[in-house]
């Protein structure tokens, strides 16, 4: 009985020692198997990184390229004639022909597009000096090589009489050097000034009258006396004569339609001081 006690008690140690190697081997076995799939994953990737990594180098190389290749063309672009001016249209001009705008301007279609715009407010003041005609002149892009000029000018408002000439003057009082025999067609005669400022702001003013009472005016002159030093005496073309201050030119020759339409006959009409009329 001692010896088959002895005998299975061997047999069941040897049982359990064989499962314990079993399992061992299936172990290094399975260990053995997750490494040689590791290796063969880290294998596989290594070649696919690569790619990509060279693949993003491409794309950020292609990238500059396209970057630097269009700032090459860009910067050939605006040296080249295509960016240069084509037509110049002019509008808003009545005493003044397009011609003469574009020359006070300074314009040409050998100016570059890009240049124009950066330069508009010294083109305005250019063309400002270079012919007092012009009072304000806006520069617009009206197409891909094209821009208009919207003038507003300085009106023709009459002629100074000075030593036996007529010389044309402006709504901004600015007198233009070209003697004439006769005077500016539709504009009134101005006389006895002798002070520019005094022409200055008289002119200011008679462009600020309506246009029937500018057109009823046939002459505008000077005549201070010791109790009015800013006296002016308007012939009317009505055959009326108004006396006023040339700083109130504009306010008070605003009433003389309504005081001329009731005078029986012609006469002189006082707005210094108050507004009446007397018959000559």
């Amino acid at each position: 009985m001692g010896d088959d006690h002895h005998n299975f008690s061997h047999h069941r140690y040897a049982q359990r020692l064989a499962e314990i190697e079993k399992r061992e081997l299936e172990r290094k076995q399975q260990h053995q198997v997750h490494r040689h799939q590791s290796s063969e994953s880290i294998g596989n990737k290594l070649p696919k990184l690569k790619k990509q990594r060279h693949g993003r180098t491409a794309l950020r190389a292609i990238l500059l390229l396209l970057f630097f290749a269009t700032i090459f063309v860009g910067m050939l672009f605006i040296i080249s004639p295509f960016s240069k001016v084509d037509k110049i249209d002019v509008v808003g001009n009545h005493q003044l022909t397009d011609r003469e705008v574009i020359k006070a301007t300074g314009l040409s279609t050998n100016d570059f597009m890009w240049k124009i715009d950066q330069r508009s407010k010294v083109i305005n003041k250019t063309a400002r000096k270079e012919n007092p005609e012009i009072k304000n002149v806006a520069i617009s892009v009206t197409g891909f090589r094209d821009i208009k000029l919207t003038v507003v000018e300085n009106q023709l408002i009459g002629s100074v009489y000075r030593n036996g000439v007529y010389l044309p003057v402006l709504s901004s009082g600015h007198v233009i050097n070209h003697a004439q025999g006769s005077p500016v067609h539709g504009g009134a005669v101005y006389s006895g000034f002798k002070s520019q400022k005094i022409l200055v702001q008289t002119a200011q003013q008679y462009a600020g009258l309506s246009q029937v009472i500018q057109d009823g005016i046939s002459e505008v002159k000077f005549q201070p006396t010791k109790n009015d030093p800013q006296r002016l005496r308007l012939f009317m073309n009505d055959g009326n004569e108004v006396l006023i201050k040339y700083t109130q030119l504009k306010e008070k020759m605003a009433y003389y339609p309504g005081i001329a339409s009731s005078m029986s006959s012609s006469g002189i009409v006082n707005l210094e001081v108050g507004a009446y009329s007397r018959s000559y």
